[in-house]
């Protein structure tokens, strides 16, 4: 199965993508050498004998070829290879004598870690950087039919990249140790270690931040230098904020619609889209593990019962949730394609069966904490009497109210209704224009930001 992800591209977008990449040609079709030869069908049987003999169907699934191995030799115990099944060919006693360098090529040269050879390098290392360097170095000096010559392509590879190579060939020996000398973890650094690969393989990193002060290859980009919240969300916490079974389901369809695909699911306002991977069913238990794993969540996952608010707590959570302190819908999502083009946050009718209860609340007492440089302000609930309430002013109804406010905000999100939102948005717009054509209209501090992702 392919790595490459399907973009969910409209026709619009197909057309748009494919007219960009046309402008990056280097030169116009009509320059270059003339290939009628292609049509020529005597051709065919030709090059599959060659596509066979460069080994084109170890990477590639090729019709007709599916049985054919692999051409390269198995590296599994590379390192404990004996130094003479080596084969330095017309070279063995230059590397044995050392004082001269075989590779001439100035490009292949510089690859090397430690430059030209000075002294003897008749061993398993200087047998790894040369190869590595320059693939065909074995075959100097000798008169050899095509078919015969090494196939190793010349990757150009960097040093450290050689380096890194040669380290691992160093190491892949017989493996002499005990099994209780391995690192095969059995709890949930298993999970790590084997998410890991995943991530890796799908190069998730790109885009989201998984690890404390990692840039990805968006953060570097001009329009989102002053956009951060316009980013891919941070990953780092994943585990402890939205329930495993959500995030499967979520993974498998980013879109969360049958329908309309053209759409990123949780957070429409973004401009760069989660694609669809085709991940197995092995690689999505994987992906869900890591991410519980690498929060030290149980697992599985039981979720909690949220508690039904009588009227009177819906009453006071509806005036935390519209306080002029922290109007919430100000940069949440609600649906409206008008407000959403400014959002930016997701629909808190989203919450219910994606967020986490706990990590909710924890994101609500210091959300700088969780993801620095998010545009969710700290402070909004602060710590009295044992118990966290409101930072801003509460209507009288919560005198003698001895519960945390961030619980009850938190019970009341997981309870909205798609109703409940638009009474409270036509509310908090009614009370935004008579405060706006009163005299003062005073800002926020805050700049009215304020719920959970």
């Amino acid at each position: 199965m392919t790595v490459m992800p399907s973009l969910r591209l409209s026709p619009q977008d197909a057309e748009d993508v494919a007219s960009y990449l046309v402008t990056l040609k280097k030169q116009e079709p009509s320059s270059y050498a003339d290939a009628s030869f292609m049509d020529d069908p005597n051709l065919k049987d030709e090059g599959k004998k060659w596509v066979r003999h460069f080994g084109c169907a170890g990477c590639h699934e090729i019709s007709g070829l599916e049985e054919e191995g692999r051409i390269g030799t198995e590296l599994t115990i590379e390192g404990s290879k004996p130094i003479e099944r080596l084969d330095f060919a017309l070279f063995t006693e230059i590397a044995q004598r050392g004082g001269t360098e075989p590779i001439t090529d100035p490009d292949d040269l510089a690859r090397l870690p430690e430059g030209p050879a000075k002294q003897p390098w008749y061993d398993q290392k200087g047998f790894f950087e040369h190869k590595l360097a320059e693939p065909n170095i074995w075959d100097k000096g000798k008169d050899k039919p095509e078919t015969e010559k090494l196939r190793m392509p010349n990757l150009h590879l960097t040093k450290e990249q050689i380096r890194a190579l040669t380290t691992f060939l160093l190491g892949s020996q017989e493996n002499p140790l005990p099994p209780n000398y391995q690192y095969r973890p059995l709890d949930y650094r298993r999970d790590i270690q084997e998410g890991w690969w995943v991530i890796k393989k799908y190069n998730c990193m790109g885009c989201h931040q998984l690890i404390p002060g990692q840039k990805t290859s968006l953060m570097g980009m001009a329009r989102y230098k002053d956009a951060q919240e316009q980013l891919p969300p941070k990953l780092l916490t994943e585990g402890a904020r939205v329930d495993p079974e959500w995030l499967q389901r979520f993974l498998k369809n980013p879109s969360l619609s049958t329908t309309d695909t053209n759409r990123n699911g949780v957070r429409s306002y973004l401009q760069v889209r989660m694609p669809t991977f085709s991940f197995s069913e092995n690689e999505l238990g994987k992906l869900v593990r890591f991410f519980q794993a690498l929060a030290r969540q149980p697992f599985p996952y039981i979720p909690e019962e949220v508690p039904v608010l009588t009227a009177k707590e819906t009453e006071m959570a509806r005036s935390l949730f519209s306080s002029t302190a922290a109007p919430c819908l100000k940069c949440h999502a609600t649906g409206d394609p008008t407000h959403d083009r400014f959002a930016t946050a997701p629909n808190f009718l989203q919450a219910r069966g994606r967020l986490k209860p706990d990590w909710m609340e924890r994101w609500m007492l210091d959300p700088q904490a969780i993801a620095p440089g998010t545009s969710m302000p700290s402070g909004l609930f602060k710590r009295d009497n044992g118990h966290w309430v409101f930072s801003g002013p509460t209507p009288a109804s919560f005198k003698g109210y001895d519960k945390d406010h961030t619980k009850l905000l938190v019970d009341y999100i997981l309870q909205l209704t798609p109703e409940e939102q638009r009474r409270v948005g036509a509310a908090v717009g009614r009370s935004s224009a008579a405060s706006g054509s009163s005299s003062g209209a005073k800002s926020t501090g805050n700049g009215g930001r304020g719920a959970p992702e």
